[in-house]
């Protein structure tokens, strides 16, 4: 009877040693599964930031490279093809107006050939924030707009500010963004009147830059290259974009950003 006992007391002894063995072994199963699935989570994220970092810093160097070819084609239109269309001006100029009827009207069309060269040469120059803020770059862009004669353009932005405390790169991106939304909005939209809003508040630089022309459908032309710069270039400065638009409800695009 006593050895029965003692068997007995072994086996569930026994059994309860395995228990808590197998219960061991399962919870140190499921830390052990816990933290690779960690460690995955981990690498899966290191991946995603590298990913991010990759991607920020090819699209900064695109967008140097296009700024770098912006200048050399400003450079070149004003010192080689404006001063070209100026000394030919000049010449022409030398010839009597009794000698060709059309001259006249020939020379009011080269110079406003000119004037449109220069224009197009300015704006292709990165803005001089060192000389001027983005509220005073923004509002002389729009003031020296080239633009058809049904159509004309508004800006207005928030007074009181001090727009110093915007930095020259964030000033220099959203500078360059107002300047591709209101050239889509001049070449393709088809309205009779764009405008540009700034405001900064709480630290909150916003841009509003909306017209009143066809608009598109999102769903066809959100893809094209300006919008494609546009979205690499809030990229750069962690600025958050918002575009609406729809056939016949013009075309609204917001750029937030914190400074």
């Amino acid at each position: 009877m006593l050895r029965h006992r003692i068997i007995v007391g072994s086996v569930i002894s026994l059994l309860v040693i395995l228990l808590l063995g197998l219960l061991y072994a399962r919870q140190r199963q499921r830390a052990r599964i816990v933290l690779l699935a960690s460690a995955a989570s981990e690498k899966e994220h290191q991946f995603v930031e590298l990913q991010k970092e990759t991607e920020l810093r090819l699209t900064r160097k695109y967008i140097d490279g296009l700024e770098s070819e912006r200048g050399r084609m400003a450079t070149e239109l004003h010192d080689d093809v404006c001063n070209s269309l100026l000394a030919l001006e000049m010449n022409i100029r030398t010839i009597s107006a009794e000698e060709s009827p059309e001259l006249g009207e020939q020379l009011d069309l080269l110079s406003n050939t000119r004037e449109r060269v220069r224009t197009l040469s300015h704006e292709l120059m990165p803005p001089a924030f060192q000389y001027a803020t983005l509220d005073e770059m923004l509002a002389d862009y729009v003031l020296h707009l080239s633009l058809p004669e049904n159509m004309h353009a508004e800006y207005h932005s928030t007074e009181g500010v001090d727009w110093n405390s915007v930095p020259k790169l964030i000033g220099f991106e959203c500078y360059r963004i107002v300047q591709e939304a209101v050239s889509n909005a001049v070449k393709y939209a088809g309205s009779a009147c764009v405008r540009v809003n700034l405001a900064l508040e709480n630290n909150n630089l916003s841009i509003l830059v909306t017209d009143d022309g066809k608009g598109f459908d999102m769903s066809k032309k959100t893809k094209g290259i300006g919008l494609r710069t546009i979205w690499q270039r809030a990229e750069t400065i962690g600025a958050k974009v918002e575009l609406t638009s729809a056939p016949g409800e013009g075309t609204r695009l917001k750029v937030n950003v914190l400074i």
